[in-house]
């Protein structure tokens, strides 16, 4: 226990006889203050809540009550219909003129402009007979060629695979059927499309379901004659609850679903319909089965995948009051809960029933309800700003008892130095030193005018000082040095922690011993199990075996290093990977870099892509098909003929001869027909000899050019053997040829020369004929051009497109009367796309 000086006891005494009966009344003061403040808290926060609560739930009910017109004016829709004449300026007429608002955001995820729009109520609108066969189909205002028209008896012909409403109505004739929501699943991926949260996706899918309403007719006997169906969008039942925004904005084009602060609707059956979260709504998978709800079972493939639409009825794990709603809504009960969302957001929900009981619907009497959550946080605004206020005047008070507690320490103290000070002045010299120098003034020194024992004292001190000045800094000068090293480490490990954490893709090194050394957050995601520094890389890549035998063989022969692709199947999908093995240093004898980059999604929207435009394409990739399959029989109709003309044949076979002519023509015929559902045949690059395809084709063209007075003429090069699709470069080649002999039908000459150069191989093929129009010659490439009286135009458009194929450019060019040049030029390291 340290000891009391005179002067420190006289102080303190002083200060405890001045200061305590002040700082006793000032701390029950505040006590009874915080008490106050406490309870005035409260009371204002369960106020604010119950109001708040009362608010939503009132806002869900009107909206519930709109929504339930809504529906009701869809089924006068109907009615109205199913009375009116069914022919397509009705049909047409209906469908344009039931428009509802759409406000929706526009853009890209740079870009985000709001755009409000008036669009059509209804995806399509069906006329169907008594036995299943769509008669009349308007479907995205545009009227179904017959040929598209479907069989809807079947469910697996319905536009979702699994749609029974034509039996449904069938069975019961009389009544209106009403259908759940209906539509394909929108999966995590496929909304997101690469961003953090839904309101920023702004490139990724939009959920395209229907609820069906359908009616059956009669004919003028009572009999069922069939139905009309009419399928509203799903758009127009996310315009009721997305843009609710229960905090101060109070409407917003797309909500934070993070907050917490949304609406959403759900049907009779406990399932989501309207969702900022497309991958939270019913939907049916590419087979037509719906996808199962959200479940304590669910896989955690699924999870990620965002393949877990959302069942309140199944929802009690994420909170036990999400079926509880459920069950109240279908008793006909409005009223609030507190729930959290999948997200963790706990907030207030309040919930109201959407009374409607046609179709499906008639079991509870409702169609399914409404809620609005609200973020609990938000709800305390009022008892908050209260709170405040107590503070800030209990903060008031404290400054001013402690400015008057400060006045009456300083006079106390005061008081108590003039006391002291004529009986303790040379000790208080020294202990005013003393204090200076733990305070860090290592430059104050003690006066010393005494040569007793307090006079040796002070002198002791000053030689403690100095060698404290003189410690201190060199310990200072070291401190520094140290902060400035420790710095420049932290900033480079800071920077390349930050650069390896911002990549995309996962980023792993191995020692050359074959132990993990590092890994980045990428990493860890895609390997998804308990990855450690130290471990074995075949631990690591326990589950990628591809990975770990390259990685084995790079690490034995030093060779192999580069990016490879890895299909993976995981559940049954292929997932695609980008696979790179990099060595650190030379050799790799700091060890290996392995980078791992997810391929999938952009392998899907390549195959959609290229899916989408063979639809697009269709007819014209079918008319060039079909163009090029009749070469190889056009050179046979040639060789027939040639040998028609031979001597040495009698009558009978020359009839024979004609015969298998008119033959070829006829199959000629069936393989177009045939060819209109085929799809065009993948380049198959190979090693193959240019000149010689060259001079294949001559032989097959000679005797055509000798019965048109047309010369051929030929200058070869020797020309390497390289990569090329030798079937389609034959086609390119016999195109151009056969226009150039169809353009000399009086004689002509038809030059074709040969050249290589250091990197590329170039036919050019010249005829002396009239030429191209200048005008015409933008449009030559273009599917179906022509100035020919027959032909299809598509000739010159495959042979570009085989010509792109080879990563080769195809020019022309025509001077009038000069004739035409066409040049062809291949790359001789050629590579399939």
């Amino acid at each position: 226990m340290p000891r009391l000086t005179l002067f420190k006891k006289i102080l303190v005494i002083t200060l405890l006889l001045s200061l305590l009966p002040l700082m006793a009344s000032s701390l029950i003061l505040f006590l009874n203050l915080e008490t106050t403040s406490a309870r005035l808290t409260s009371e204002i926060s369960d106020t604010a809540d119950i109001q708040a609560s009362e608010s939503l739930r009132m806002r869900a009910v009107q909206v519930a009550e709109s929504m339930a017109d809504f529906l009701r004016q869809r089924e006068s829709d109907l009615v109205f219909l199913s009375r009116s004449q069914l022919d397509k300026a009705t049909l047409l007429n209906f469908y344009d003129s039931r428009r509802g608002e759409i406000w929706y955001r526009s853009g890209s995820s740079a870009v985000t402009p709001e755009t409000r729009e008036l669009v059509p109520l209804y995806r399509s609108i069906a006329i169907i007979d008594k036995e299943g066969r769509e008669k009349l189909v308007i479907r995205d205002g545009a009227i179904v060629p017959a040929a598209e028209l479907r069989n809807v008896a079947d469910p697996a012909g319905t536009e979702f695979l699994s749609e029974d409403y034509f039996n449904r109505v069938r069975s019961q004739p009389g009544k209106i059927y009403v259908s759940h929501l209906t539509g394909f699943h929108i999966s995590k991926q496929d909304q997101l499309n690469g961003a953090d949260e839904p309101e920023h996706a702004l490139d990724g899918k939009l959920y395209r379901g229907v609820i069906r309403f359908a009616a059956a007719l009669f004919d003028a006997h009572g009999s069922f004659n069939g139905m009309v169906v009419i399928a509203l969008d799903h758009r127009h039942l996310m315009e009721f609850t997305q843009h609710i925004d229960p905090g101060h904005n109070f409407s917003t084009v797309f909500p934070s679903y993070k907050s917490g602060n949304y609406a959403f609707m759900f049907d009779d059956e406990g399932w989501i319909i309207t969702h900022p979260k497309y991958w939270d709504i019913r939907g049916f998978d590419a087979r037509g089965k719906l996808v199962p709800p959200y479940s304590e079972t669910s896989t955690k493939a699924d999870i990620e995948n965002g393949r877990i639409p959302f069942n309140l009825d199944y929802a009690g794990f994420i909170h036990p009051n999400y079926p509880v709603v459920a069950e109240l809504v279908r008793k006909r009960k409005a009223g609030f809960v507190d729930t959290t969302n999948v997200g963790g957001a706990k907030k207030i929900m309040a919930f109201a029933p959407i009374l409607y009981d046609s179709g499906d619907y008639a079991r509870h009497g409702v169609f399914g309800g409404i809620t609005i959550g609200f973020q609990l946080d938000q709800f305390q605004d009022a008892a908050r700003k209260g709170s405040r206020l107590i503070n800030q005047l209990l903060g008031e008070h404290r400054t001013r008892s402690g400015v008057i507690l400060l006045i009456t320490s300083l006079l106390a103290a005061l008081s108590a130095w003039g006391l002291s000070r004529g009986i303790t002045r040379p000790l208080l010299q020294l202990t005013e030193g003393a204090h200076k120098l733990a305070g860090g003034d290592i430059s104050s020194r003690v006066q010393v005018s005494s040569s007793d024992e307090v006079g040796e004292l002070g002198r002791t001190f000053n030689l403690m000082a100095d060698e404290l000045e003189i410690r201190k800094n060199s310990l200072l000068a070291t401190l520094d040095e140290l902060q400035r090293s420790r710095v420049d480490i932290l900033d480079e490990r800071n920077f390349k922690t930050s650069i390896l954490e911002s990549i995309s893709s996962a980023i792993i090194t191995i020692s050359p011993a074959g132990t993990l050394t590092s890994i980045n957050g990428v990493g860890q995601q895609y390997l998804s199990g308990a990855v450690s520094l130290g471990m074995e890389y075949h631990e690591v890549f326990a589950a990628w075996p591809d990975v770990c035998a390259r990685i084995e063989a790079v690490l034995l022969s030093k060779q192999g290093y580069g990016r490879e692709p890895l299909n993976r199947q995981i559940d049954g999908e292929s997932t695609y990977y980008d696979v790179g093995i990099f060595p650190i240093g030379t050799d790799a004898e700091m060890g290996l870099t392995v980078t791992l980059r997810n391929e999938t999604e952009r392998e899907h929207l390549r195959e959609e892509t290229v899916r989408l435009d063979r639809l697009a394409s269709l007819g014209k990739l079918s008319a060039g098909i079909a163009h090029e399959v009749r070469n190889p029989l056009t050179g046979i109709s040639l060789l027939l003929d040639d040998l028609h003309d031979k001597p040495g044949f009698n009558a009978e076979d020359k009839e024979m001869l004609s015969k298998a002519l008119s033959e070829i023509e006829r199959v000629e015929r069936l393989i177009s027909a045939l060819l209109n559902y085929s799809s065009p045949v993948r380049t198959a690059f190979r090693d193959g000899d240019l000149t010689q395809i060259l001079k294949d084709i001559l032989l097959l063209m000679r005797r055509q050019a000798e019965k048109q007075g047309v010369e051929l003429n030929v200058r070869y090069t020797d020309l390497p053997h390289f990569r090329f699709d030798p079937e389609k470069i034959r086609q390119a080649l016999i195109n151009i040829l056969k226009n150039a002999l169809e353009v000399l039908d009086s004689g002509g000459v038809i030059t074709i020369t040969t050249g290589c150069h250091d990197t590329t191989v170039t036919v050019t093929i010249h005829d002396n004929g009239p030429g191209i129009p200048q005008q015409d010659l933008p449009l030559i490439f273009e599917p179906y051009f022509t100035r020919k009286g027959a032909g299809t135009g598509l000739g010159l458009s495959i042979t570009q497109r085989i010509i792109a194929e080879h990563h080769g450019t195809l020019s022309v060019e025509s001077n009038g009367p000069s004739g035409t040049t066409f040049r062809i030029t291949l790359p001789l390291d050629n590579r399939p796309f």
